[in-house]
């Protein structure tokens, strides 16, 4: 299960404070325009991996992040709406690298 951040609060909060995560569980960040998005790990203590998706929702890249208390910043390597943060190695367990196509079972607009 996703869980779905789609306004400036939710995106700001993130995962942070979180302890765990199920195999399969997540957040999708949603964004109002594309742009170069920027991901921190600020009192987040789950590594991470992020996943950027452009405004056709292609995968545009994926990044590994560890717990460092908010010290580096991961960019998206080109404008993107969506951010998808799973636990570390799931894009790779399940196959999904640059182009692959995100697919939301409803329409989600951004704040």
């Amino acid at each position: 299960m996703v869980e779905l951040a789609s306004n400036p609060e939710q995106r700001r909060q993130g995962l942070m404070g979180r302890t765990g995560l199920g195999p399969d569980q997540g957040m999708l960040m949603v964004y109002p325009a594309p742009a170069i998005l920027d991901i921190w790990m600020l009192n987040t203590a789950i590594p991470l991996d992020v996943g950027f998706f452009d405004a056709q929702g292609r995968l545009v890249n994926t990044i590994s992040m560890w717990p460092d208390g908010g010290k580096r910043i991961h960019t998206s390597l080109q404008p993107s709406v969506y951010a998808l943060e799973m636990n570390m190695g799931w894009f790779e367990r399940h196959g999904l690298g640059p182009g692959v196509k995100l697919t939301l079972p409803y329409p989600v607009q951004a704040r």
